[in-house]
């Protein structure tokens, strides 16, 4: 048994798989969410405000923290190059972070080498890499708590990192409140250092947003809180069955299907923690319980939630399946163990994947973003307004200002109240008060001809359809079998205000 660490080697191995990793990036699957914070953080280059429709402030973006790195990225690399130098750094850092979580584990060079390139395979790690979103600083930021704080109890990490780690979302509340509870029961004692931290993570985040928005939370949380109907107890049970598993597993099935990983996994993987409750040490037993128990935790309050984005999900499955490659690694033969698990678990896991990022990026990359750059050339007034929905490729690529359907990047709609209006009502007095330019919809005749003012069909006319059939394919057979098997996006029609009205 190897008891010391090469980090030369684990260094090499790392740079290896970060780099067979990065082949992922060619897909272009890249999240609708991550280029909303990137134009917020385009925001601020080009008028010095954190916002999304030039001078207007509006928390638009989710994450805090990761706006500020989209402008150091934006700044440095340029606006048109900075994406792979920001998703290699995103890589870079979630490997770090599953390196600190491998030695915490292992005290051997290659079972750490093996545990980052089994977790960085998982699913939830590839898109944490590739789609450009917040996750992988934040994975960071947990497992420096962990590492730093939790298990080598340094007082300054229980400060740091909770200011961190809510700037970067302040969902993350929920690991900060589950990690005090789990220390103090654990030490017996209150931790002050990440009470000191909580609070002043709580402070500064609450005091920015006032002070700046003038709002106690981020505008994404409120407008879908606004815009977003409350299901009662059962219907939220109902939509829990549907779609829970579905999002809780680390694979995606159609929801046509059970998503049988979500049940079979779970439980191999508690098994994994149980057996593995008598073999790691105090710490190591310490550091894989919370974080599942965390996992656990966070999906059942999401899901309860309604909370449906799957990258809520990321960190939590990744979490919650750790305890089957802790146990496949720390079996006395597992290097054979390792093989079985590369042949059942690796290679399927990664095709499954390879699948979903080849389909969904090229829908996103040639439909969406076509859509985008198209408007980009026939309107070069970027002052105009688009009503739309979603707030990513077709606004980040077109340039034009933008009225969501969510409320997301403009307050107007929320003043709609959607909720207790309606939308054909809402979505009514929102155009007539707005008067948008373009508005970019699903349907033929707009909203499906359901607008409580009918006037509004005569104000617009249609003058661009956009086929998602005419994208997804290809003259290489296998990728329009895959195009085909796994269509991403949907029909788009392009309607234009007409000069003659008021």
């Amino acid at each position: 048994m190897e008891n010391s660490i090469d980090k030369r080697k684990i260094f090499i191995a790392s740079i290896f798989i970060i780099a067979l990793k990065s082949i992922f990036f060619f897909t272009k699957h890249i999240q609708e969410d991550a280029l909303i914070t990137w134009r917020v953080a385009r925001n601020i280059i080009e008028f010095g405000v954190y916002g999304y429709n030039g001078v207007e402030k509006i928390s638009a973006s989710t994450t805090h923290l990761y706006v500020f790195v989209g402008v150091i990225f934006q700044t440095l690399f340029g606006e048109g190059n900075f994406i792979y130098p920001l998703l290699i750094f995103n890589t870079i850092l979630l490997t770090i972070g599953i390196y600190w979580l491998g030695k915490l584990f292992f005290n051997s060079t290659i079972k750490i080498i093996l545990f980052i390139l089994f977790v960085s395979f998982l699913p939830p790690a590839i898109k944490m890499s590739i789609l450009g979103m917040e996750f992988a600083i934040l994975f960071f930021f947990y497992i420096a708590l962990i590492r730093f704080g939790f298990v080598e109890r340094k007082k300054w990490a229980f400060i740091v990192f909770p200011i961190l780690i809510l700037w970067t979302r302040i969902d993350t509340s929920i690991f900060l409140g589950l990690l005090f509870i789990y220390d103090v029961i654990q030490n017996r004692k209150w931790n002050t250092a990440l009470m000191i931290g909580g609070i002043l993570a709580i402070l500064s985040t609450v005091a920015f947003n006032w002070f700046y928005f003038g709002e106690i939370v981020n505008n994404t949380i409120t407008s879908k809180k606004n815009n977003y109907p409350s299901a009662d107890f059962v219907e939220r049970i109902n939509q829990f069955r549907y779609f829970g598993p579905n999002y809780f597993g680390i694979i995606k099935f159609p929801t046509s299907l059970y998503n049988f990983s979500t049940i079979i996994l779970f439980l191999i993987s508690l098994g994994c923690l149980v057996l593995l409750k008598n073999k790691l040490s105090s710490n190591r037993n310490k550091v894989i319980t919370f974080l599942f128990l965390y996992g656990f935790f966070k999906t059942i309050i999401f899901g309860f939630a309604n909370s449906w984005f799957d990258w809520y999900y990321w960190i939590p499955q990744i979490f919650l399946f750790l305890p089957i490659i802790v146990f496949v690694l720390d079996l006395e033969k597992f290097k054979q163990a390792s093989i079985a698990y590369f042949i059942i678990i690796f290679i399927p896991f990664t095709a499954y994947q390879a699948v979903h990022s080849i389909a969904t990026g090229h829908g996103e990359w040639n439909h969406a973003r076509k859509i985008g750059l198209y408007l980009d050339s026939i309107e070069p007034d970027k002052n105009k307004y688009i009503f739309l929905e979603p707030a990513g490729y077709i606004p980040y690529f077109s340039k034009l200002k933008v009225i969501d359907y969510v409320g997301l990047v403009d307050k107007r709609l929320t003043e709609e109240n959607i909720v207790k209006n309606g939308i054909e009502v809402g979505f009514s007095n929102l155009i007539n008060k707005a008067k948008p330019d373009y508005i970019l919809e699903d349907y033929k005749p707009m909203f499906q001809g359901k607008l409580k003012d009918k006037t509004i069909y005569d104000d617009y006319e249609l003058i661009k359809e956009f086929k998602i059939s005419n994208v997804a394919k290809s003259d290489n057979p296998i990728l329009d079998k895959i195009y085909k098997f796994k269509p991403s996006g949907r029909d788009f029609y392009l309607y234009k205000r007409k000069s003659t009205t008021k």
